[in-house]
């Protein structure tokens, strides 16, 4: 979730990650990747305005890997918006 309470989603097979209004179920926007399996995202760095973006080369065969090369990187885009703050959990006495 960003800080505008919008939801970003790793989608598999479609080359990007997007960002869609949960109220709605509009889509607002794409980060486009080079590579179709996207496989999940998390905001992070100092200021939580960086987007992390890991990906898979899960049963590519050769001419796929040699299609999209950059399958199974790590990708960080800063899309304009930071990520909503999140709640730490520590060791808890039980």
């Amino acid at each position: 979730m960003d800080e505008e309470g919008m939801l970003w989603i790793a989608q598999w097979d479609a080359f990007g990650v997007y960002r869609w209004n949960p109220e709605t179920g509009t889509l607002l926007d794409k980060i486009e990747l080079p590579v179709p399996q996207v496989s999940s995202c998390a905001f992070g760095g100092e200021n939580m305005d960086h987007l992390f973006i890991t990906t898979a080369r899960e049963n590519m065969d050769k001419e796929t890997l040699e299609k999209y090369p950059l399958s199974g990187n790590v990708f960080i885009a800063k899309p304009g918006v930071k990520g909503a703050k999140v709640h730490k959990f520590g060791k808890q006495n039980v």
